[in-house]
């Protein structure tokens, strides 16, 4: 054992002096920042940004002061502006337009769709305060305007509706947006996007393109369909051998990409002879073309 600690602890000369000097720079070095003095310098600051920054921190601050405290069960009004448009509405019919145009927000929106989806239906205008994350003061200020049928279970009831459906025909082709609104519960908003898309598309072949209508969603497109009819068939057609890039692209089935490889084969290969060459284009599959098709013409 004394061997051991002989040859790990003991030094020669030399070792010493260096272990000597070692501690002594290791001290200097701890002790120097004691006695040399750090020059500080005024940090360079932009007024314009810290009032700005200021304005920014009182803002936040009055907003934080208005919100609502839920957990402490106070209902402070919350200071913002929200636009909005009061009118009669049916909530089980209104489309997410309507209920945007009503002034409420994208995730009540969701969730009232949510609920229609799955079958849910307000009986009474104050069933609209059950929807989850609609503020009261939202509530209150929609609820005088909601117009909720009565749900009657006899059979007059039943024979006056069917009768209705019987003597409302809309002809989803030449349809004005007065005979839109004939349908029950039928939102204006969403006749002139119909009639719009209408337009876009070159003409409905079948009632059921009425689904496509941008907002339109399942629930309320059943209870549209039993008004609508197909009698007129004249189709607006794009001639493929005249029209540009861009025409072709604002027609609802017909992408940027599909609408400029049209035209390019067109000036590769000449002018198309019937709209059935079209299918030439790789890319263009035949359940696509068949989509299409109806849309198109080489006159």
């Amino acid at each position: 054992m004394k061997k051991i600690l002989k040859d790990y602890f003991t030094f020669t000369r030399k070792e010493r002096t260096a272990v000597i000097i070692l501690a002594v720079l290791i001290v200097v070095f701890i002790v120097l920042p004691y006695f040399i003095p750090v020059k500080k310098y005024k940090p360079v600051i932009n007024e314009a940004l810290q009032q700005q920054v200021e304005q920014v921190v009182l803002k936040d601050s009055f907003v934080n002061r208005t919100a609502v405290n839920e957990d402490a069960g106070n209902e402070t009004a919350v200071t913002e502006n929200v636009s909005y448009e009061l009118f009669e509405f049916n909530p089980n019919t209104i489309d997410e337009a309507g209920w945007k145009k009503l002034g409420l927000r994208d995730k009540t929106i969701k969730t009232i769709l949510n609920y229609r989806s799955k079958g849910g239906k307000f009986k009474s205008a104050e069933d609209i305060r059950k929807i989850w994350g609609l503020k009261k003061e939202e509530a209150d200020r929609i609820i005088p305007y909601a117009r909720v049928e009565s749900v009657h279970s006899n059979n007059n009831a039943a024979t006056k509706e069917i009768a209705t459906k019987a003597s409302i025909k809309i002809d989803v082709n030449a349809a004005t947006p007065q005979e839109w609104f004939t349908i029950p519960n039928m939102d204006r908003s969403l006749a002139y996007r119909i009639i719009k898309y209408k337009e876009k598309l070159g003409g409905f072949l079948n009632v059921s393109q009425v689904k496509e209508t941008y907002g339109l969603t399942d629930s309320v497109y059943k209870t549209i369909e039993p008004y609508l009819v197909l009698q007129t068939t004249a189709i607006k057609k794009i001639n493929i051998n005249s029209a540009d890039d861009y025409t072709l692209s604002m027609h609802p089935y017909i992408n940027r990409d599909v609408a400029k490889a049209i035209t390019i084969y067109r000036t590769q290969h000449g002018a198309y002879t019937k709209v059935e060459d079209i299918k030439k284009i790789v890319f263009i599959k035949e359940e696509l073309y068949q989509k299409i098709a109806p849309y198109l013409s080489v006159e």
